[in-house]
């Protein structure tokens, strides 16, 4: 019988490349999975220094929580050029004073080129900060096209259904007012979120990862395996999953104080 060939068969060829695939596929896997949670990190840090300057505002106000939507005509930009519409409503450029800066706190993860925009970057700043603010319940969504803005009238007919002070929520702690957000299928940041119940329900009944519209999650954006950033009123920051996302007590504390999960706004007694 003759001794086999030295040389290399085509099988081990094959075998030796597919483990090598393989290995580099791993390797991509896990640089991806690194670099998401660094961006991750990056914006849990980014939640804290904005719940921060959040709470700071509110102690400056003798407890008063900014409002969520609102035009003030005294809002200038970084430069103390003042802002018009809507700018001066989202909340980015009223907060602004309380912030230590707005790269890394308002814009990040690759919007900080907004900062560099001459032409359209007050607007970009306004329109689509990383994390959106929990404008109708928290605060008050008094704007034109409010999903149930603060009126008397509504107010009288639904009771106090938006927090304005500190002091009138039982756990601050669980209350969100800024979560991860987006204004369109794979565009990074919105000023606003919303609950998946007011008067009736906000959001889809498809999974996130079904969804094709922003808002079928009210611009909620679990961006981080499932998970959205949350930056609760008592200053602690939270990854949530969808589960806890859809719990209305989370939202309102009007739906803490009934310790409903699934609650609507509603006039009294219904």
């Amino acid at each position: 019988m003759k001794n086999r060939s030295p040389g290399v068969t085509l099988v081990e060829v094959i075998v030796a490349l597919v483990i090598t695939v393989s290995l580099g596929t791993l390797g991509l896997v896990g640089m991806r999975s690194a670099h998401d949670k660094s961006k991750m990190v990056v914006e849990i840090n980014a939640a804290r220094n904005l719940i921060s300057a959040y709470m700071g505002y509110c102690s400056e106000n003798s407890g008063r929580l900014l409002p969520g939507y609102k035009t003030d005509p005294t809002v200038t930009n970084l430069e103390g050029k003042l802002l018009h519409f809507p700018m001066n409503a989202r909340y980015p450029w009223r907060l602004a004073p309380s912030v230590p800066k707005m790269e890394g706190v308002m814009v990040f993860n690759g919007t900080e080129d907004a900062l560099l925009d001459k032409e359209y970057g007050d607007y970009l700043i306004s329109a689509k900060p990383n994390l959106g603010l929990n404008a109708t319940l928290v605060g008050g969504h008094f704007g034109s096209g409010s999903p149930l803005s603060p009126t008397p009238r509504l107010v009288e007919a639904y009771g106090k259904f938006y927090v304005s002070g500190l002091a009138e929520v039982d756990n601050p702690s669980g209350l969100i007012v800024f979560s991860s957000a987006r204004g369109g299928v794979g565009s990074l940041g919105y000023f606003e979120v919303r609950s998946p119940n007011l008067t009736s329900q906000v959001w889809s009944s498809k999974k996130f990862a079904e969804a094709t519209n922003a808002s079928d999650h009210g611009f909620v954006d679990m961006r981080w395996g499932g998970k959205a950033v949350a930056a609760m009123l008592g200053g602690n920051v939270d990854l949530l999953d969808e589960a806890q996302l859809r719990d209305m007590r989370r939202w309102s504390y009007q739906a803490a104080q009934a310790n409903q999960r699934e609650f609507l706004i509603s006039t009294p007694g219904k």
